[in-house]
């Protein structure tokens, strides 16, 4: 039998109400309400961190947080000793893996990135609060020959994207769009038997700053409430594509 094309989606910061699938009637989820609703979609059990990076930590190891890491600052990272899903997938079932999104699991040397760590691409931060819509480090981490700290960190695997490329672009934007042109190309893939692909989704929403291209006025946390709006159309279009080219099960 041939191995399942595998995505994983982590949605930054998202608390156990976000969804409207949990009673919240303020949030605006539909999509997601109704695969829990009508196809069996189970989001009741929660093994993650209260913050960000060690939750991530903690998927792609396979291992609680206080084993594979708590601290939650810009110099978290994955512990060497540890191997991540992608590199067990990649070395042992020949799958063809991809990430894309927030990192936020080391890049103070190129031996801590994604694609030191077992993707074959990535795409997205390395570090753990970047401007929504122009892509520099909020955490002042990165001081630019400028004497400024509004460097870029948006990254295409190993080499750093051009500033003005993607200026004004709202991240997880971009993210999704990437998602979504690796589920086309590694489909194309699968009708010749080749590599069945694995994409970790790793959303920066809904992580401060709060910026978003919508708002939801009328709601306690306008922002806040359409980070799970925009996560739940991110969610839904890639469904839609995964759908049309019959790699949804």
């Amino acid at each position: 039998m041939k191995p399942p094309n595998l995505i994983m989606a982590l949605i930054d910061d998202f608390g156990w109400f976000g969804g409207g699938w949990q009673g919240n009637e303020l949030a605006q989820t539909p999509f997601l309400d109704t695969l829990v609703r009508e196809e069996s979609l189970i989001l009741e059990r929660h093994y993650t961190y209260k913050f960000c990076s060690p939750s991530r930590r903690s998927f792609l190891t396979g291992r609680f947080p206080p084993h594979s890491g708590q601290d939650n600052g810009p110099d978290a990272t994955i512990d060497y000793r540890m191997q991540t899903i992608a590199e067990l997938l990649k070395c042992e079932a020949n799958y063809v893996t991809i990430a894309s999104g927030k990192w936020h699991g080391g890049h103070f040397s190129i031996s801590q990135i994604p694609h030191a760590r077992g993707f074959d691409e990535s795409f997205g931060y390395f570090n753990g609060k970047q401007d929504h819509f122009f892509h520099y480090d909020s955490e002042d981490m990165c001081l630019g020959i400028d004497g400024s700290y509004n460097v870029t960190d948006l990254w295409d695997t190993t080499k750093p994207t051009n500033p003005n490329e993607y200026s004004g672009q709202f991240g997880d934007y971009l993210f999704t769009s990437r998602v979504l042109q690796a589920i086309s190309k590694n489909s194309l893939r699968n009708t010749s038997n080749m590599q069945p692909f694995f994409i970790y989704w790793a959303m920066q929403i809904a992580h401060d700053p709060m910026q978003a291209p919508i708002s939801l006025p009328n709601t306690p946390d306008p922002i806040e409430y359409a980070f799970a709006t925009l996560a739940d159309q991110a969610i839904e279009n890639v469904t839609t594509k995964l759908k049309e080219l019959e790699q949804w099960n």
